[in-house]
């Protein structure tokens, strides 16, 4: 079961956070985001595909954390919306209410697709233990500065069509020789990392066990 809050709004559309009732004590905190189109100011439906995918990773990855609070941020419109960036305000707030709610815990960040560039843009920005970029969009427009001192791991499907594999392999690598901490993950279908997702989501839950200890 969950609860859900609403945040501040765009115009008619305010993004939700939807929060677990267990664990009661949990030891570390995951806000996880989906993804979305490059332009789409509609209000997001939690039916829409973006929310589902990103509703079905968290149920499985949580099952393999019961001690971990996995909390999903549906966004208020579907898209990126340059230059507005409308997940990262959205993100930023879901941010600020989970220090709230869950005080002095640590909190990760997973974003699949359109929300693993939402996570790249609190990198560096935001008191963050931990980041997992899931098939992420546009890898390759970030400096390795911003993810010095925060733990990145990355997957990527192999015949991701969607999003670049390459860029991230090529961020994780960056990254490393700046003297950071990632890792990158191949593995074997596409963007929605629904093939044999057995394979990362055992990965994703030990590199959050080991950084929300």
């Amino acid at each position: 079961m969950s609860t859900v809050e609403k945040g501040p709004g765009h115009g008619k559309a305010r993004p939700v956070l939807v929060l677990p009732q267990t664990p009661d004590e949990p030891r570390g905190v995951v806000l996880m985001l989906h993804g979305g189109e490059v332009d789409d100011v509609r209000p997001l439906r939690r039916w829409d595909p973006s929310a589902v995918v990103m509703r079905v990773m968290t149920e499985k990855v949580a099952e393999r954390q019961p001690d971990l609070a996995f909390v999903r941020l549906l966004n208020a419109v579907g898209g990126w919306n340059e230059p507005i960036r409308s997940p990262v305000a959205d993100a930023e707030w879901a941010l600020m209410r989970l220090r709230q709610l869950y005080p002095g815990l640590p909190i990760a960040v997973v974003g699949h697709s359109m929300g693993g560039r939402t996570a790249f843009e609190l990198a560096g920005t935001q008191p963050l233990a931990a980041l997992v970029g899931l098939a992420p969009w546009l890898a390759d427009g970030y400096g390795e500065s911003r993810f010095l001192g925060l733990p990145t791991l990355i997957v990527h499907g192999k015949a991701d069509t969607v999003t670049r594999q390459d860029a991230s392999a090529d961020l994780v690598r960056r990254i490393r020789v700046a003297g950071g901490t990632a890792g990158f993950l191949s593995v074997p279908g596409w963007h929605s990392l629904g093939f044999r997702p057995a394979i990362w989501q055992r990965q994703v839950a030990a590199f959050l066990e080991h950084y929300l200890p």
